[in-house]
């Protein structure tokens, strides 16, 4: 998988896609926001996560869910 940290989330790549984001707790929040926007459903899903590490675990594993679905293989062992 490929992270591209950015100032305000780190979002995840697939070639030039935007496939997903994780973004840390701002405010008086104490939950990592996660939102994926290439699913197996079609439909862009968002939650709440306790860390970072499991914030991008959950978006990982939802685009893992989408490349299984569409019948695609990542190539260079990049997934």
């Amino acid at each position: 998988m490929n992270w591209l940290d950015q100032e305000y989330r780190i979002v995840l790549m697939c070639g030039d896609v935007d496939v997903g984001a994780v973004y840390p707790p701002s405010g008086r929040a104490k939950v990592w926001r996660w939102r994926v926007r290439v699913t197996k459903s079609g439909h862009p899903v968002k939650g709440n996560e306790a860390s970072r590490a499991a914030a991008v675990a959950h978006v990982e594993r939802r685009f893992r869910s989408f490349l299984t679905a569409a019948g695609l293989v990542s190539e260079g062992g990049a997934v």
